[in-house]
């Protein structure tokens, strides 16, 4: 006979082709070890359905050895082996199981002034069908424990538990929260990985002369916010500088117009190369005044605004929700825009290339974005100070001021933890370019043309990696669990280019139902096979006697009640025969 020897998990891999010779399969075999990936059963047989198709002989057989976790099967895309093929399935599941699982940690950043302090709580779940009492849980901070507590689980239930005000210290702190110890040890523990609080610096020019607290409403709204924080500097149109814009990651004009000179060529370039800048035009914008170099941040709004007074004020009559300023209102009550009247707007004419996120009911432009090198503009025609409309007033004005100011800024939040299996840019971990439509590619062209010489990425098990830019993306696989570290090459450790990413394992390995062999079996086996040589049943012969004996438990229940009909006949004819005499 020839063999082959496959091992899988997300994918699978034949550490060896057909062959004959016994010493290379036996080392083969030697050498596979558990690994944190899951499982996926059609990344197996795709890789049988090819070796089998590749040799002429008539017996062809599939040996399946697995602990046949549900999770792992969805039952599409599943391949056919070649006709006349078998399978053999050896199941190592256990009977009875387990296991207390962290399924998820939440880093929240304590109300107040001071962002950098976290409350950290935990979800455990217990997958056994035994209660557990007093199980231990434990939060360490760069490697040491903080916090210990313990909670009680029933039987397949969940509960939470959350630990003390912990402080954040400087650079990213790593967070590990443990649950005991047990067969399935992988998913005791969950990483996070915490960094001091995110903000966005935000700059709103007003115009000159501007009435007092014409900027109120906007800036409370932003200064709310605290996933991010905003920190936001108002200053007056005469005294903007293209010195004031560095370190800001959005501009705002609030009604201020766009300036000329070097201060209006200097907006132009800092948006080209990733600024983010929103105007709003209001009664003081004053459109034809504007200089040439405007034409190229967006389409000039018409200099008389349009009144709808008389009708009692327009209202929102399209918004694209699939947009990202208009994403979260995109469920059902997550917010009603239609209750907001607008008096009056500024008409606009976008071009080909702009994008209309909002209209009102006559098919007027409200809300226009414009993509600028790697910047964006957004357009809002009417005004943010109640007085061309009563929008902030309404419930939706602040969500859709952080949303509206997140995406022009193109800020990311940095997730406290991922997945192993998942990929990382290292260019868009470090800002070193913009996500652009959601592709990577803007980042990855700055970082080969800089004179950066890479990346450095050290493992959670300390294995250090160097990613050169060039032509090949430079984004790497997060293949064990842990902390990972990731800098840029040259820049030390500890330095402001540094990065720390937290990767656990997937919780879907943490479900251990178990999937039936047969149903396996009949998807994978072609049909004809399976009528023919009874290879359905053959899949089932080499489970263990706990399953085998399960799977034929109903027989016992009919030969049961077969019994007790058996008896109630003959008592029954018994009774009968004597009444007849």
């Amino acid at each position: 006979d020839r063999a082959a020897l496959v091992y899988f998990d997300g994918g699978a891999v034949a550490a060896t082709e057909l062959t004959t010779d016994r010493t290379l399969l036996t080392t083969a075999l030697d050498t596979i070890r558990p690994g944190p990936g899951v499982t996926r059963y059609a990344a197996a047989f795709k890789l049988a359905q090819r070796i089998l198709g590749d040799t002429a002989r008539a017996r062809r057989e599939v040996v399946l050895i697995s602990d046949f976790q549900r999770a792992g099967w969805d039952g599409r895309d599943v391949p056919q082996l070649p006709g006349g093929a078998t399978l053999h399935a050896i199941n190592l599941a256990d009977s009875a199981t387990a296991n207390v699982v962290v399924t998820a940690v939440d880093v929240r950043r304590e109300p107040g002034a001071n962002r950098d302090r976290v409350i950290v709580s935990a979800r455990l779940t217990n997958r056994g069908g035994t209660a557990v009492s007093a199980h231990p849980v434990a939060l360490a901070i760069n490697d040491r424990e903080v916090e210990r507590r313990t909670i009680d689980l029933g039987a397949n239930s969940a509960g939470s538990v959350e630990f003390a005000t912990v402080p954040v210290p400087g650079g990213a702190a790593r967070a590990t929260v443990s649950a005991g110890t047990d067969a399935l040890a992988a998913d005791n523990l969950y990483h996070v990985a915490i960094s001091r609080g995110q903000s966005i610096d935000v700059l709103v020019v007003e115009p000159a002369g501007a009435r007092e607290g014409s900027s109120l409403f906007l800036a409370r709204a932003l200064e709310i916010g605290n996933r991010p924080a905003f920190n936001v500097t108002i200053i007056s149109a005469s005294r903007l500088n293209r010195a004031m814009l560095d370190g800001v990651e959005l501009l705002v004009l609030n009604d201020a117009g766009i300036p000329a000179g070097e201060t209006g060529r200097g907006i132009v370039d800092w948006v080209r190369e990733g600024g983010g800048l929103l105007v709003v035009v209001g009664d003081r914008s004053a459109p034809r005044s504007w200089p040439p170099l405007a034409d190229a941040l967006l389409p000039r709004p018409a200099d008389a605004p349009t009144d709808r007074l008389a009708d009692r004020g327009a209202t929102l009559g399209y918004l694209d929700r699939s947009h990202p300023v208009f994403e979260p209102f995109n469920a059902p009550r997550s917010g009603d825009f239609s209750a907001a009247r607008f008096f009056r707007y500024r008409a606009v004419t976008p071009t080909a290339s702009d994008r209309q996120l909002a209209r009102f009911d006559d098919g007027s432009v409200a809300l226009l974005e414009r993509r600028l090198g790697a910047g964006r503009v957004l357009l809002w025609t009417s005004s943010l100070d109640g007085i061309w409309n009563d929008l902030p007033l309404q419930p939706v004005f602040l969500p859709f001021v952080h949303q509206a100011a997140k995406f022009t800024s193109g800020y990311r939040e940095e997730p406290p933890s991922m997945t192993v299996g998942q990929v990382v840019d290292p260019a868009l971990l470090l800002g070193d370019g913009r996500r652009v439509d959601g592709d990577s590619s803007t980042a990855r062209a700055r970082a080969a043309e800089s004179s950066s010489p890479g990346y450095e990425v050290t493992t959670s098990s300390g294995v250090r990696e160097r990613l050169v830019p060039d032509e090949m993306a430079t984004s790497f696989e997060l293949r064990e669990p842990g902390f990972y570290t990731v800098r840029r090459a040259g820049s030390g450790t500890g330095a402001g280019g540094e990065r720390v990413v937290a990767a656990n394992v997937d919780r879907e390995e943490s479900d251990l139902s178990a999937l039936d062999v047969e149903l396996v079996a009949t998807a994978v086996l072609p049909r004809t096979s399976a009528a023919d040589s009874g290879t359905t049943a053959a899949a089932a012969q080499d489970l263990t006697p706990e399953l085998r004996e399960r799977r034929q438990g109903g027989w016992w229940f009919l030969l049961a009640a077969a019994l007790i009909l058996l008896a109630s006949e003959s008592l029954l004819s018994n009774r009968m025969s004597r009444i007849v005499r």
